[in-house]
């Protein structure tokens, strides 16, 4: 068979020499050549002494790695941790917990504020969520609600549940666009560009409504009117 005649039977098979992962991927040949030296990624089959070719796993895999180091930003141990245990083969429970703490990262401040943590179990409660009090996001918005307290913004803290309300229907969305993703790193690489790039684009559509109210008109108050 020619040269030619085995590449469309390799791509028949959703196999791929180097070039054309890196051309899939949006890496270059380099950056998969050191992920493969790291570990990061496992190596494909060898079809000659410096030939190999990598399957839909491999590129599945750059494309989670991808989403990890270029658009979350997370540190090299960082990922390696979430691709050790992603390869544990764990539920998609224990992937998303995973993936979650790498996103959120380590709450830095002060000790616990006692009131920001009464409010936020309050909330919880409120909403009969099932969390993790320990895990980072947690952790985090604790912290939240403690700066808006030191803040004083009373009139933003009074609204809490309105926003765990909002919350609630984000993450239920969220979950469902990537239910139906298949394989565990394809769903997680959409947990972590959801999370990430959809949080860019709520913030800025809650900075276009509020724009929207800002410029609304204002029904007047009807004028007291002297019956004397």
């Amino acid at each position: 068979m020619t040269e030619r005649g085995h590449d469309v039977v390799e791509r028949q098979q959703g196999e791929m020499r180097m070039a054309e992962l890196a051309r899939r991927s949006g890496l270059s040949v380099a950056t998969i050549k050191f992920y493969l030296r790291e570990g990061l990624l496992p190596h494909g089959t060898r079809t000659g002494v410096n030939q190999a070719v990598y399957g839909t796993s491999h590129l599945e895999r750059l494309r989670l790695i991808r989403a990890l180091a270029r658009v979350a930003g997370l540190p090299l141990h960082t990922i390696r941790t979430v691709l050790d245990a992603l390869d544990e083969g764990p539920s998609v429970l224990d992937a998303m917990a995973i993936t979650q703490d790498a996103l959120v990262g380590e709450v830095e401040g002060s000790e616990p504020d006692t009131e920001a943590r009464r409010r936020l179990a309050e909330v919880v409660r409120a909403r009969g969520w099932n969390c993790e009090p320990g895990s980072p996001a947690y952790l985090a918005a604790e912290r939240a609600i403690a700066d808006l307290q030191a803040e004083e913004l009373d009139e933003l803290l009074a609204h809490l549940d309105d926003y765990a309300r909002i919350a609630d229907e984000v993450g239920r969305l969220d979950l469902q666009a990537v239910a139906s993703l298949g394989r565990l790193d394809v769903m997680i690489r959409g947990v972590v560009l959801g999370s990430v790039l959809r949080r860019t684009l709520l913030d800025t559509f809650v900075l276009l409504a509020q724009q929207h109210h800002a410029n609304a008109p204002r029904v007047a108050e009807p004028v007291a009117i002297d019956g004397s």
